[in-house]
């Protein structure tokens, strides 16, 4: 019987008897008995320590022990415990010498340890034993309770917990426990919490119970000897079994006489007899698991060890990836792995398990029929994976319009380099546009990072860059403002080269970034993007750093031009409004007259050109003043080309609705 050390206890009368119980549990048990408790003395739980106990109907003694598991919940405070029969109750055999009393066996009925109950199953046996405390006028009390209790997950019946003799690999033999410990720092571990997560898993984990009771699987070799029963695993018996099972399989354990597995003229060690028969437990199949190592990297001359990483579920901490690390520890002194990435659960959008009751199960065939395989790659590849990942239809609907955001990206992109070539018409850094050698410069920022996230294993954030790098980055501004050099400029004229150089690196770059992702999208562009330098025939036969150009970076132009996009987006709030109040129509409608005082118009005041083209109006004026934007409607009359307002449309009267730069592009391609 175990009671709880720190607690309180009494010893009480109730009616004509003597009881001992927790001090806190009195009032609930006068509630349920039905009676008044008169508490005779008080001591801590501790004190009963190593008190004999008389069975109620049996020839035995049972002792008083302490135990940090008892609860004041409910009950008496005091818990009848029977280490044969629970885990709690079995870790306390070592600690008091407990002798494992075991009264039922393999099919649930009762030894003749029993007695009187011999031969009987749990069920009925029970009855006839409260029939026998109530005989002997020891039960105070029989009814029912409701509580977890643990099934088999096969059969939905109740368990039996039964202490068995077992085979162990005992963790902390030969400092194997340090060693795994030590090894645990070395791995790179994805997240990183992973690392904390495995180390106090294997701090506290208990020997490994490498031994089950089943029909089938891979036999542990141990030999029992008929005469006096010992239990046999020898070195050469292990020898010669490997090499049966090697040339017949590990079902021959089962199929073939004992002899075949016995060298010639063993004997056990024991007492010398030669007669054995074969032990029928099978290895754990996580030992199995564990030690595919050796199957897989160490007879294979293609692969090498450690493996670069392990991969699976976050649930194989205290799985796959804790067994792979013991043997290998063990065996090779090494870990079997480089590195370990662990991901969350396919869960419904509102985080629910997937489940054929709930209706809410979505199967990988059903997404690549409806969406292709590209929108499934990119569902993976976009969630975060060190949590569980949803997912449901508006996600993937969410991920359709991301996926032709990119597509459309490309598309505009091709389609503006249909007479580019890089070895004729490619800029050198110092002719392109500020505007350009910024983007050139951000781009190449974009890309380093994608190419870290993808170093990383953040698949979701490489995902997250590339949409906002074509939604914000591209679409919103660069490809945007570029509109006007593109279609307006004469082909041949530099200002529509250098937009065209740094487009160019744009698409070798954001193939590149979506290839691992969208693959059949990258290759689809690849294949059509035949004006590359030193194209291969696929775009998986390209180097990432081939277009990791350290001197396209400029730091400095990257924080002006932060400067210059925040003035942009003020700009551009003012104009919304003015086209509100229905001054102006479309942004070219509008001139803009920014005022800046001395330090900020030295800034400024060369990049009234540009600010034009960035803030996508037909004038921009820079003067000094008081800091201030004005917005109003452009001077001049709207060229039919350019679609800008402009005070010298007309200027030759043989094309009356041309701008000046529109006629000097006109004249430039009849060149």
């Amino acid at each position: 019987v175990a009671v709880h050390p720190r607690f309180s206890y009494v010893l009480a009368k109730l009616e004509d008897k003597f009881v001992i119980l927790a001090k806190d549990l009195i009032p609930s048990l006068e509630e349920t008995l039905k009676v008044s408790l008169k508490v005779l003395k008080e001591f801590e739980g501790k004190e009963l320590e190593y008190v004999k106990l008389e069975h109620p109907f049996l020839d035995r003694e049972s002792l008083v022990v302490l135990g940090g598991f008892v609860s004041r919940e409910e009950g008496s405070g005091c818990v009848h415990i029977a280490p044969g029969h629970g885990e709690e109750d079995f870790s306390l055999v070592e600690t008091y010498n407990l002798r494992i009393i075991m009264p039922v066996n393999e099919k649930g009925i009762f030894t003749e340890e029993a007695e009187e109950f011999a031969g009987k199953n749990i069920e009925e046996a029970s009855l006839e034993v409260i029939e026998k405390l109530r005989e002997k006028k020891y039960l105070l009390l029989h009814h029912k309770i409701v509580h977890s209790y643990p099934h088999c997950w096969r059969c939905k019946n109740p368990i039996i917990f039964r202490a068995t003799s077992q085979w162990f690999l005992k963790i902390d033999h030969s400092n194997l426990r340090q060693g795994v410990l030590k090894e645990i720092e070395r791995v790179k571990w994805i997240p990183s919490s992973g690392l904390e997560r495995m180390k106090a898993m294997v701090e506290i984990r208990p020997d490994w119970c490498l031994s089950r009771q089943r029909l089938w699987g891979v036999p542990i070799p141990a030999i029992k000897c008929q005469n006096c029963r010992e239990v046999i695993l020898d070195e050469k018996v292990i020898e010669l079994t490997s090499q049966v099972f090697r040339d017949k399989g590990s079902d021959s354990w089962f199929t073939l006489e004992v002899e075949n597995f016995l060298p010639p003229n063993f004997s056990c060690p024991k007492c010398k007899s030669k007669e054995f028969v074969k032990e029928e437990d099978i290895l754990d199949v996580w030992f199995e698991s564990g030690a595919s190592f050796l199957a897989v990297l160490k007879t294979n001359p293609d692969l090498s060890f450690p493996a670069d990483m392990y991969l699976e579920g976050s649930d194989q901490h205290r799985g796959w990836f804790q067994v792979s690390l013991i043997p290998s520890q063990a065996i090779v002194e090494s870990a079997p792995f480089k590195s370990v990435l662990t991901h969350g659960f396919v869960v419904d959008g509102e985080g629910r398990k997937m489940s054929k009751s709930l209706g809410n199960v979505i199967s990988p065939q059903e997404i690549i029929n409806r969406y292709g395989a590209e929108i499934l790659r990119l569902w993976v590849a976009s969630s975060d994976y060190s949590e569980d990942v949803r997912i449901s239809s508006k996600i993937l609907n969410q991920l359709i319009d991301f996926y032709r955001k990119v597509r459309n990206t490309i598309r505009f992109l091709l389609g503006n380099l249909y007479d580019f070539y890089p070895s004729r018409d490619k800029l050198s850094l110092s002719q392109l546009e500020e505007v350009d050698r910024f983007m050139l410069s951000f781009t190449s920022s974009v890309f380093e990072e994608v190419l870290a996230y993808y170093e990383s294993f953040a698949f979701y954030k490489v995902c997250q860059k590339v949409y906002n790098f074509c939604n914000i980055s591209l679409s919103s501004f660069y490809l945007d403002i570029l509109k006007d050099r593109l279609y307006t400029y004469s082909p041949n004229s530099r200002e529509r080269k250098s937009a065209q150089s740094v487009l160019y690196y744009i698409l070798r770059v954001l193939i590149k970034m979506i290839a691992p992702i969208l693959s059949f999208t990258a290759e689809e562009a690849h294949q059509v993007f035949l004006n590359q330098e030193n194209r291969q025939i696929s775009i998986y036969l390209h180097n990432f750093n081939e277009d990791i150009f350290p001197h396209y970076r400029d730091k400095e132009l990257e924080k002006k031009w932060t400067k210059i996009l925040s003035l942009r987006d003020t700009v551009l709030k003012k104009i919304e409004k003015q086209r509100e109040s229905q001054i102006i129509g479309s942004s070219l409608e509008a001139e803009v007259i920014l005022s800046f005082p001395e330090k900020q118009y030295s800034f400024y005041k060369d990049l009234d050109n540009t600010l034009r083209e960035v803030f996508i109006v037909s004038k921009v004026e820079i003067v000094k003043g008081e800091e201030k934007i004005e917005v109003r409607r452009a001077k001049g009359k709207k060229c039919l080309r350019c679609w800008n307002y402009r005070e010298d449309v007309g200027i030759d009267d043989s094309y009356p609705d041309i701008c000046g730069k529109c006629l000097n592009a006109l004249k430039e391609e009849r060149l």
